[in-house]
């Protein structure tokens, strides 16, 4: 009976001892497919485990951000901004509110009006180049549209202007602020929307956009003008192709370097 019990012992221990060898040289016996325990990180910690399992999430992570094609342009650039604004008589209305805007958040901003103006006399001329070489713009805001909205024809008689001035424009980033319809238009925001670039074309003319008008019917009322640019500046941050920092100000406008030119004859 006691040569039985010593023998019972003799193979739980052999089998004790063989299950802690597998556990500890687990590794190196799973190229031959065997599947081992967890014996031996109980006793002693696998920080091996844990280091591959660190890395692994690591890697998982690292894999994710620089996904290829992955696009992270939508980060808001918190970089404070050299502003142009250029356009028609709309930025009587438009421009002092965007100077507020860049007050409040550490932009400097100069105006250029053209009275009258379109998208035919700008891009027949090199101005806007002009005022790109002067002022050194890192943002450029366009409000032009008001005064095509019934050109027959547009794209035949205006896609080359509009070319001409995104030319100019080049790799500097942008807006374009549609015009705020009193009537349907004949294709100058059709024309836009399809040349211009997802994030680059903010559409003024939507059911959902109220405009008081000025005694001509067709300008927004300052207060009206200043709720269009609220629009626009919550627009750019959230949605624009290059999104700056334009949080609402305090100061219902404020004044900025405005340049005014005549209209073109």
């Amino acid at each position: 009976m006691k040569k039985t019990y010593i023998g019972l012992t003799c193979l739980l221990l052999l089998a004790l001892a063989l299950f802690v060898a597998l556990s500890f040289y687990g590794d190196s016996l799973e190229r031959w497919h065997i599947k081992t325990g967890s014996f031996a990180r109980v006793l002693i910690g696998d920080t091996t485990h844990r280091q591959r399992t660190s890395s692994s999430a690591t890697d998982s992570t690292r894999a994710v951000s620089q996904a290829p094609g992955q696009d992270f342009s939508q980060t808001v650039d918190t970089a404070r901004k050299s502003i142009l604004f250029i356009g028609d008589s709309m930025l009587e209305g438009l421009g002092p509110r965007l100077a507020a805007y860049a007050e409040e958040n550490g932009h400097t901003l100069v105006n250029v009006i053209w009275y009258s103006s379109t998208t035919e006399v700008w891009g027949r001329t090199e101005k806007l180049k002009e005022y790109i070489a002067e002022y050194q713009p890192d943002y450029i805001f366009v409000s032009l549209g008001g005064n095509e909205l019934f050109v027959s024809n547009i794209r035949d008689r205006r896609q080359k202007y509009l070319d001409n001035m995104l030319s100019q424009i080049g790799d500097i980033p942008f807006v374009w602020i549609g015009p705020p319809n009193w009537k349907p238009d004949t294709g100058i925001n059709e024309m836009l929307a399809e040349t211009l670039r997802p994030g680059q074309f903010y559409l003024s003319y939507t059911p959902d956009q109220h405009y008081d008008r000025a005694r001509d019917g067709a300008h927004p009322t300052r207060a009206s003008a200043s709720a269009w640019m609220d629009r626009v500046c919550a627009w750019v941050m959230k949605s624009a192709a290059h999104r700056i920092v334009l949080h609402r100000p305090k100061a219902a406008r404020a004044t900025c370097h405005t340049v005014v030119l005549a209209p073109a004859k």
